[in-house]
């Protein structure tokens, strides 16, 4: 297996003692996906943004880490296709099941609203169709927006932008910097925000990216009872006498 230089350093991020990062599907969907895939601040920088196709995933795991979450952009295979490129690092990425729905709380006591995606990838070292199967495997989590019926929720949602945005969610420069305090006039250059209908960037996806966890074979040894059968032993734990 072809190396390449790592990427990323544990030092490069700085957490509180004991800190975990345990995002729930939701949470992952609705505090980091959905303000990321419209350009809006997210609440930690604990997510970055990485192109996932530019890299091997051992090579995204600072030293240590046995998981990790990034944002990245799709792209698709062809100009003109409907396929996204999974072609990445020294091999491919290859879908493994089928794609799990995400669901949002119900809100006054209504049904709750599939609001993403979740589907696994497995890393393949290789060319496409011949490569070498890996124990790195990627959850990649993504928006419903063409799943869900329209009106839905996730489709287009209001913003708070300076006056010079667009209604297509490309904000200007000067509104791309402004964080959450959109009750503060004195953030945009104008002194002015008003309400844009903002449709969310498909391509942005939140990858969760590990190594697959091997569970010990366990094999029989066999032994002769007293009656001259043979008499499979299982030691499970591999501890003690076998005899």
């Amino acid at each position: 297996m072809a190396l390449s230089l790592p990427i990323a350093s544990a030092a490069s991020i700085a957490h509180e003692p004991g800190f975990k990062f345990t995002p729930t599907d939701e949470d992952i969907v609705v505090h980091y996906l959905r303000p990321r895939a419209v350009n809006e601040p997210v609440p930690s920088t604990f997510i970055v943004d990485v192109d996932i196709l530019c890299h091997n995933p051992w090579d995204l795991l600072p030293e240590g880490y046995v998981e990790k979450y990034f944002f990245s952009q799709r792209v698709m295979k062809w100009p003109l296709g409907n396929q996204w490129n999974r072609a990445a690092g020294h091999g491919y990425w290859k879908t493994s099941g089928k794609d799990v729905p995400i669901f949002s709380r119900s809100v006054n006591g209504g049904d709750p609203l599939m609001i993403g995606l979740k589907r696994t990838l497995v890393f393949y070292h290789g060319k496409s169709g011949i490569g070498e199967n890996t124990e790195w495997v990627m959850q990649e989590y993504r928006l419903a927006l063409r799943e869900i019926p329209s009106g839905a929720g996730l489709a287009t949602f209001p913003l708070m932008r300076p006056s010079g945005s667009n209604n297509s969610g490309e904000c200007s420069s000067a509104a791309a910097v402004i964080g959450k305090k959109n009750d503060n006039p004195s953030d945009s250059p104008n002194g002015a925000k008003v309400p844009v209908m903002v449709t969310p960037d498909e391509s942005w996806v939140v990858c969760r990216i590990h190594k697959r966890k091997h569970t010990p074979r366990v094999v029989p040894r066999v032994y002769n009872n007293t009656e001259g059968r043979q008499v499979p032993f299982y030691n499970l734990f591999e501890q003690g006498n076998p005899k």
